[in-house]
Parts: C-alpha cells; sequence; structure tokens
C-alpha cells in the first residue's frame, strides 16, 4: 500500500512510524514500537476513504426502487431511461468542531457537486479506512481548499478556527447516474457504501390534486362536526344523541368518496 502524502501523515514520537490513525481518537499505539502516542488533530488534514460495499448492479436496483417510491411520479422506474453509471470516490471536507459541550461533525464538498444533498450523508467512522493511492484512478481531485472551509464555517457557522478538532478530506465511494424523462435529463448519486440515492431534483409527483382533495375534505367534515351543535341548538340535550349518531353516519359516506378520489389521483399522478 502506498503511504499517505506528507502532508497527512502523523508519526511515532518514539520511532517515527507512520501511525494508522482512526478518527475521533486522541491516542495510537504504533504498531512498530508500540509506543502509545497522544494525537493533536486540530493541525493536521488527515485522508481517509469510505470503505464501499456496493457494487454497479446494486446501486442501479436501489435507484430503481427509489424511482417506484412516493416522492416520483408513477412509473418513472419503468419509464425513466438510465445510462450506464460511473463510479467515483468524492471528496468532502469532514471537520469534528467543538460547539459548546458538544462535538459536532460538519460536511462540507472538495470538489464541484450537482446534487447537495449529499452533504446530507452520515459517515460512521468504523466505514473509514486511510486512503490507498491505489484508488487515484476513480478519485475525484478536490479543487476546494481548506481555507475556503475555514472561512465558510466562520461566516455559515460561526465556529472559529480554535474550535477545530480534526479535519480529514474524506472520499465517498458513489455511483452517479444519468437517466432521461419527459424530454429531460436528470442526476442521482447512490453511496456506495449504504446503497442511499440523494437528487436534487427529479419528476415528483404533482401535489396539487392532493391538496384540493384534502381542502374539499376538511371543509367537509368541519361542517359535518356543526351536526351536533344544531342537535344541540334546536333540540337541546335531547337532540344530542341523535345528532351524534347523525354525524357518524355522514362522516362514513363522505369518507367514502375521498378515498376513492385519493386512490384514483394516486394511480394517476
Amino acid at each position: 500500500m502506498t503511504t499517505m502524502p506528507l502532508e497527512t501523515q502523523i508519526l511515532c514520537h518514539q520511532c517515527a512510524a507512520v501511525l494508522p490513525v482512526e478518527v475521533g481518537s486522541q491516542f495510537v499505539t504504533c504498531e512498530f514500537c508500540g509506543a502509545k502516542n497522544f494525537i493533536d488533530k486540530s493541525g493536521a488534514v488527515l485522508h481517509y476513504a469510505v470503505r464501499e460495499t456496493v457494487d454497479e448492479t446494486a446501486a442501479s436496483a436501489a435507484l430503481r426502487r427509489w424511482m417506484g417510491g412516493n416522492q416520483t411520479v408513477k412509473d418513472l422506474d419503468k419509464k425513466a431511461q438510465l445510462e450506464r453509471p460511473s463510479f467515483q470516490r468524492f471528496p468532502m471536507w469532514m471537520v469534528r468542531v467543538q460547539r459548546g459541550e458538544k462535538e459536532q461533525v460538519l460536511l462540507e464538498p472538495a470538489a464541484a457537486l450537482s446534487v447537495t444533498e449529499l452533504t446530507e450523508i452520515t459517515i460512521p467512522a468504523a466505514d473509514l479506512e486511510p486512503y490507498d493511492h491505489t484508488m487515484d484512478g476513480d478519485a475525484v481531485t478536490p479543487t476546494v481548499p481548506y481555507e475556503a472551509v475555514k472561512k465558510w464555517l466562520a461566516e455559515n457557522h460561526q465556529i472559529a478556527a480554535g474550535a477545530i478538532k480534526e479535519t480529514s478530506l474524506v472520499h465517498l465511494p458513489v455511483y452517479l447516474f444519468k437517466y432521461g424523462f419527459d424530454g429531460r435529463s436528470y442526476t442521482a448519486v447512490v453511496d456506495a457504501a449504504t446503497s442511499k440515492v440523494f437528487a436534487g431534483i427529479y419528476p415528483s409527483k404533482w401535489e396539487a390534486p392532493y391538496f384540493a382533495v384534502g381542502s374539499v375534505g376538511c371543509v367537509l367534515y368541519f361542517l359535518a362536526a356543526l351536526i351536533p351543535l344544531f342537535g344541540f341548538i334546536l333540540q337541546g340535550f335531547l337532540g344530542v344523541g341523535l345528532s351524534i349518531l347523525v354525524y357518524i353516519i355522514v362522516a362514513i359516506v363522505l369518507a367514502v368518496p375521498i378515498f376513492a378520489i385519493a386512490a384514483y389521483i394516486s394511480a394517476k399522478v
């Protein structure tokens, strides 16, 4: 395995061997001399990669399942023209900061990113391994300098440089999918570690019919709820019991067409 670049190496204080530093760890035992080292990561930039566990076939299946879900238009999984994906190792800045009594991990793209939802990913420390330069062929070159990330932390999150406890450049394994639907092109990203799908713009369900049905249903049930009130006004407490029974019958009768219309819209949209 090729060693990491010098700027990302942390050396043993006793024998100067490269230490395999894990995310979040403060003490590391040297594999060569056995010395226990305290690691100050505040000024270091470590380099990791996330292990991929999803192949191209499984990633395509995950995307098809997402396309067939409730967020997208009907039959997107069947009608979309899916291109073969490209595998990439996308660079992300992972910064561990101290905010009061709590630690927080923030992610920021280290290169141009078309699907910004990828920053919402969670990276377990157990999934990280030291970056191996045999991965360079699939790796996207970082273009966002660390100084820009520190400026972003200060301006957008009010985090001073002194609050940064650890900084890592992490390469995420992803499958980048391009697909066409209804004359337009879309992009989706599948995490090759968890098979989770990320997409910013996609053919989503048209929500107006659902809002219309919901609004009409609310008005009708509100009017139906007034039946016991009118029963009380007209006949006092004696009329409440009968009016409640009438209300229950009306509510059941109203539910049938409302659910039928909703089911019809769901089948068409």
